[in-house]
């Protein structure tokens, strides 16, 4: 309103409409984003009786109530007051606007969105009237309002007139009229997420000639007055035929429900279908070629999480417009392309979690920019002529295949690749030096391969990465320092590798090294040497309680138009699992199965927000240091399998978030702390321990077990059995023992097989701690 001046002819004021013969102000326009704006100034407004349109979204009336003078502007034809952050009822007296062409109160209330306090009508007898009255409305918009106290039978006096009736999300209950569905004019139709809300769509009298959009998710959807117990998913039985004759169809979205049977045929009547999505459904049977017959303007075509079977119709890529193709959980065995391919604008193809086998094809399209096949049983080389060629992919997810071969060079032609998921095949060959190129680059997944030599430092030019997981791979070297001079990066994991020597911190980023690092798992691989106080000072991201707090629950995930989110397998509490989200507020440390000494630095006791700490399976000695009883947010700490002596920190009682406590096979003594959440933990969680005491072992701190009898040993590790038995290896053949201890030489000298390795080497270390045995031969 800034255009307006005092004395200026008022109808060249911008967002100001007058007659072109009487001068009367008939529409106003003031859809801009004013904070706080109090509506009381502009009272003058509800003079203009003469006015036919009003807008007044977007502002912030901050959560005041509808002014009742609304119910003056008699001619209203048009009144908008979306997102303007009114609350309360409709004012009483609204039905006498019955000019009203067009309503639109949507996403109202004090945050725009907090449909607790959204706007709502005062009765069930107000909306009726509003709605009897309004015999020529064409659009009514009422999507997040409350709509919780109307009854659905309001609906029954709808104008013939309405083309648009947007009711999604409004807290509808209770049976919906199908009358609705046979309004003449109705061309989009939007009704879902309403749970409570029941429809039933009539046998006969559609409106099959004008209807273009109808959206029903996570609504029940029942032919017969049967009410299905499930609220979401609860569309049951085959797709209608009926739907066939909706030949002007553009729109289909039939997701989130429990359609079953086989796909329909019918659907390739559609032949100005531009949007299909039958998305988590129970559709099932072999995948029918209709796509020959279906719409050429096919922009998207969603079928993913059913159960179809088969190959994937080839016909799908010569859909000239076809831009998303969601084909992911299902059971399909094979795609085939035919050649020549349309599918040009060909932007999303997702085919993973399936069953399909064979070499690697990718549909040629200049416009591909994600790519996922992951989960299926692709084998053979990556076809490095055909992704190299998609240069403007920023997703690829071959995961979890059969590929084998190099990990191809040219795929420093990806230059706007922004996630690189690789993990779990067969690729070989040495780490590759192709991502210096990648500047884009923020999630690289190569975990489960047989990738060997050295970790390449042109990875320091992906400024942008956030996510290097190469676990479980054969790769050697130091500890790779150089990666502190990432700025983002979240998530490091090097585990299941063959990296040896110390780790120091003075090569590291004297500045801000790892200073957003959360994520840090570098076990079973070959660090020694002691560890540097200065290391945990290195991990801020690890001492930000209070930032953490603030955060909420977020999860990490690229900043790519798809956002994806950043998958990682970790153990967590003793368990292998893979994490398919991980929150923000989630930070884990895990340096088991090293060779560690010395020990545990005080300083570990400043990584306030960690929530798992597993140390396990090293040689550190020396006293649990006291600190710990800082990290309050903890969820797991495992000790086990180290040197450590003296008595639990009684502190560590305090520690009320703890879930999983393993202090097995050191040298601990004295009582076992009592109280708060450590009294949940069992004999497992201390075992090993010799002068350990007290509950819940058998073992009382007294020395006097009270009845006499001999107790079991808490402290005896469950191997079931020696895994090496060497008596019965000295009474075995000559030749037996001595092809035994070659075999055994060579395992050890090569470290293969890396578990069977462990497993000794973690058995040797416990009867050295415990002065029992010691080898007469060493490796």
């Amino acid at each position: 309103m800034a255009t307006w001046k005092e004395g200026s002819d008022c109808c060249l004021w911008e967002g100001v409409t007058c007659d072109h013969f009487t001068s009367h102000v008939v529409g106003l326009h003031l859809d801009c984003p004013f904070d706080g704006v109090d509506y009381t100034p502009y009272s003058s407004l509800f003079h203009l009786r003469h006015l036919r349109s009003l807008d007044l979204s977007r502002n912030g009336f901050q959560g005041s109530t509808i002014p009742s003078n609304f119910t003056q502007l008699t001619n209203l034809a048009h009144l908008n007051l979306s997102r303007s952050r009114f609350s309360g009822h409709i004012p009483l007296g609204f039905s006498h606007l019955n000019k009203l062409v067009s309503l639109d109160l949507s996403f109202n209330g004090p945050n725009g969105g907090d449909q607790e306090k959204a706007l709502s009508f005062a009765d069930n007898h107000d909306f009726s009237n509003l709605l009897l009255n309004a015999t020529g409305l064409s659009k009514l918009v009422l999507h997040y309002m409350d709509m919780s106290n109307i009854k659905p039978s309001s609906f029954s006096n709808l104008s013939r007139s309405l083309t648009y009736i947007d009711l999604s999300e409004c807290g509808l209950a209770g049976n919906f009229p199908e009358s609705v569905f046979r309004l003449p004019n109705l061309q989009v139709f939007l009704l879902g997420y309403n749970p409570l809300l029941s429809v039933q769509f009539p046998s006969s009298n559609w409106t099959a000639g004008r209807l273009k959009v109808l959206s029903l998710s996570s609504v029940n959807v029942f032919r017969q007055l049967t009410i299905p117990a499930s609220i979401n998913c609860s569309l049951l039985g085959s797709i209608p035929a009926s739907i066939g004759n909706l030949t002007s169809l553009t729109y289909l979205d039939l997701r989130d429900n429990s359609l079953s049977g086989k796909f329909p045929d019918i659907l390739s009547n559609l032949v100005r279908l531009q949007h299909l999505s039958l998305r988590c459904n129970k559709i099932s049977g072999w995948f029918p070629d209709v796509f020959g017959n279906l719409s050429q303007e096919l922009t998207l075509l969603d079928v993913s999480s059913n159960n179809f079977t088969g190959p994937i119709p080839s016909l799908i890529f010569n859909l000239p417009q076809l831009q998303y193709l969601h084909l992911h959980h299902n059971f399909l065995t094979s795609m085939a392309i035919l050649l020549p391919s349309h599918t040009e604008k060909l932007e999303f193809l997702d085919i993973s979690y399936n069953m399909i086998e064979g070499p690697l094809s990718i549909p040629w399209s200049p416009s591909l920019s994600y790519l996922s096949v992951a989960n299926n049983k692709f084998a053979g080389r990556i076809p490095y002529r055909m992704i190299c060629n998609l240069t403007i992919l920023s997703v690829i997810n071959l995961s979890n295949n059969n590929l084998s071969g190099e990990i191809p060079a040219c795929l420093t032609n990806l230059i706007q690749l922004s996630t690189l998921q690789l993990r779990m095949n067969n690729l070989h060959g040495s780490f590759p030096s192709v991502f210096g190129n990648m500047s884009s680059l923020e999630n690289l997944d190569l975990n489960g391969n047989t990738l060997g030599g050295s970790l390449s430092q042109s990875l320091t030019a992906c400024k942008k990465l956030e996510v290097l997981d190469v676990g479980n791979n054969e790769i050697s070297g130091v500890f790779p320092h150089w990666l502190s001079s990432l700025p983002v990066l979240k998530v490091l994991i090097l585990h299941s590798n063959s990296f040896h020597g110390p780790i120091t911190t003075e090569s590291m980023n004297p500045v801000d090294g790892f200073s957003m690092l959360r994520i840090l798992d570098i076990s079973h691989n070959y660090f020694d040497g002691l560890l540097p106080a200065t290391l945990f000072h290195k991990f801020p991201s690890m001492m930000m309680l209070e930032e953490f707090e603030k955060t909420g629950v977020e999860y990490l995930e690229t900043s790519s138009i798809y956002n994806e989110y950043y998958t990682v397998v970790l153990t967590v509490k003793g368990q292998e699992m893979m994490i398919t989200r991980i929150l923000t507020i989630f930070t884990t440390m895990d340096l088991s199965n090293n060779d560690f000494r010395g020990s545990i630095p005080e300083a570990i006791g400043e990584l306030e927000s960690l929530k798992h700490l597993n140390l396990s399976h090293n040689s550190l000695s020396g006293p649990i240091p006291s600190s710990l009883v800082n990290l309050t947010e903890l969820e797991a700490l495992d000790l086990s399998f180290n040197q450590l002596t003296g008595v639990i920190p009684p502190q560590l009682a305090s520690l009320t978030s703890l879930e999983k406590l393993n202090l097995s096979q050191n040298l601990l003594r004295g009582p076992i702390p009592q109280g708060n959440q450590i009294q949940t933990f069992d004999n497992a969680s201390y075992i090993g321990n010799q002068e350990l005491c007290g509950p819940p072992l058998s073992k009382k701190c007294n020395g006097d077990d009270g009845d006499g009898n001999d107790h079991h040993d808490d402290s005896e590790p469950e191997f079931d059995g020696a895994l090496f038995d060497w008596a019965f290896a000295g009474a075995g053949y000559g030749c037996g023992l001595v092809i035994g201890i070659s075999a055994a030489y060579i395992m050890f000298t090569i470290r293969k097989p890396r578990w069977l390795v462990d497993m000794i080497d973690k058995w040797i270390r416990w009867q050295q701690q415990n002065r029992r045995w010691r080898p007469a031969i060493t490796f």
